[in-house]
């Protein structure tokens, strides 16, 4: 039986352990990604495979060699999971500071406008006060001339007088006289009116066939209960459109005894 070749004698180089490859490879993988997720997954792995590397060299008596590169992928490894850990820290103090932190509160603005400069709408909901008012829109099913009829033979029946204004989005004299209507002068002046909006930008020809649509706006007109006109007046019957001014004409016209007039409506209903 040949003798026992005894210990190593460094005649041929040992092979390296698989275990410290690994832990080399990871720990610079670990090292080159220690700024994204793959930071702690491949740090562990590279010292735990380089301290077993160790392990097993020692106990393989200068069998196997690899030790460099198993204390390099400790200590990459190592480095890169550091890295990493600070990278997570810092970045869950900014979330938690962010958090924590005071809200920013807008400063408060002074209002732009105020109720005396906002124009009140030229239909405020539920109308102005005791004035019944009544927005008409176009209609696939009626034309204006029925909708005024329908308006006139509803009013009849619930004892009011119709008077219809033609009004348009552009109109700075309706927006003046919307301001006046819920004062207590148009309020006693109009109790009992029906007063109708015909916008004549969206009726157009409609309204213009019926001699609604005059050059200035508003204009106040009665109907009988055919829808049809049968006299008008402008705004330019009064001076200034307060209510003061405004309410003895309309009340005389919606009365039928307003005859002398400034600008006579040349209509001539068809």
């Amino acid at each position: 039986m040949p003798p026992w070749p005894g210990p190593w004698n460094g005649r041929h180089a040992a092979p390296n352990d698989a275990k410290a490859i690994a832990a080399l490879v990871l720990g610079i993988l670990c090292l080159v990604g220690a700024l994204c997720w793959m930071g702690a997954p491949l740090g562990i792995p590279a010292v735990v495979l380089g301290v077993l590397s160790h392990r097993d060299i020692r106990r393989a008596g200068g069998m196997l060699g690899g030790g460099g590169m198993a204390t390099a992928g400790i200590v990459m490894g190592a480095i890169g999971s550091l890295f990493f850990a600070c990278w997570v820290g810092f970045l869950g103090f900014a979330i938690m500071k962010a958090k924590t932190a005071s809200p920013v509160v807008p400063p408060v603005l002074p209002p732009t406008t105020t109720a005396a400069t906002t124009p009140p709408p030229l239909l405020p909901p539920g109308g102005w006060g005791r004035i019944h008012v009544v927005a008409l829109h176009p209609s696939v099913t009626e034309t204006l001339r029925a909708q005024l009829a329908d308006e006139a033979r509803a009013s009849k029946t619930a004892g009011e007088t119709v008077l219809v204004e033609t009004i348009s989005s552009t109109c700075a004299a309706c927006v003046e006289i919307a301001r006046a209507m819920p004062e207590p002068d148009l309020q006693a002046a109009l109790e009992h009116v029906r007063l109708v909006h015909v916008d004549v930008e969206e009726f157009g020809l409609e309204a213009a066939t019926m001699h609604l649509h005059t050059p200035s706006l508003p204009w106040f007109y009665r109907i009988d209960t055919h829808g049809t006109p049968r006299d008008a007046i402008s705004a330019d019957e009064w001076g200034d459109n307060d209510a003061e001014s405004i309410a003895p004409v309309l009340s005389a016209f919606v009365q039928g005894t307003l005859h002398a007039r400034k600008q006579p409506w040349g209509g001539t209903p068809l």
